[in-house]
């Protein structure tokens, strides 16, 4: 009996391990580094008085992901590093291979931009860090729509192999979603990447806390 109790344990212990490696922060999707091919230009409002966003697809697959951070590479095209001070970043659901309807948006927590040491075009490059709330993703597609806000416009890094569907650009003010291809005359991925945790699934966690009453059961046995 006690080697019985013995192995239960052993394999709930793993269990719940397994869900607290799950817990910590992992990469949900990278899309690769750029092979500094192009940068796609994005634009505040500030700079020529429209907004030009960027938009590319990624994939959800397994369980479901809490998602927290977002990278990606830019340059500058005057300006010194810092010179964003904020991302808007939107999620929307996928819509046979484009761009659809808009469900969350990301509410900052924090974001700085970290030189790379790499330079393109003359143009020094920046890693940009971006942090924002919590924001929880079923298995599927969707597309990430990212637009750096500082006072001029910048450029963000892409490569040209390409992983599921091209990146597409939005012009709020001129003409609204358009494909990449349209726009840049080629088709390209963004150079950026999410992060994250992995939601344990509901039986993983009712394991773990048999498995934390059963520790505490067997200590209690020994003591008595």
């Amino acid at each position: 009996m006690r080697n019985l109790i013995t192995i239960c344990l052993a394999a709930v212990l793993v269990c719940v391990f397994s869900m607290r490696a799950a817990e910590a922060s992992s990469t949900l999707w990278d899309n690769g580094d750029t092979d500094g091919s192009n940068g796609y230009s994005n634009a505040d409002p500030s700079a020529f008085g429209i907004r030009r966003t960027l938009l590319d697809d990624f994939v959800v697959t397994g369980p479901q992901w809490i998602v927290t951070d977002f990278h990606s590479f830019q340059t500058w095209s005057t300006l010194p590093p810092g010179s964003g001070y904020d991302y808007v970043l939107s999620f929307r659901y996928d819509a046979g291979g484009a761009p659809g309807t808009v469900f969350a948006t990301a509410d900052t927590v924090s974001y700085n931009e970290v030189a790379t040491g790499r330079v393109w075009f003359s143009l020094l490059e920046y890693e940009t860090h971006y942090v924002f709330d919590p924001i929880v993703l079923n298995p599927g597609t969707y597309w990430i729509e990212a637009n750096v806000i500082g006072p001029e416009n910048n450029f963000l890094m892409i490569r040209l192999d390409v992983t599921g569907s091209p990146c597409w650009t939005n012009y709020e003010d001129y003409g609204g979603l358009q494909s990449g291809f349209d726009i840049f005359g080629e088709d390209a991925d963004l150079a950026f990447s999410l992060t994250g945790s992995v939601i344990p699934a509901p039986g993983a966690i009712l394991l773990g806390s048999i498995g934390v009453g059963l520790v505490g059961w067997l200590r209690r046995r020994r003591t008595l």
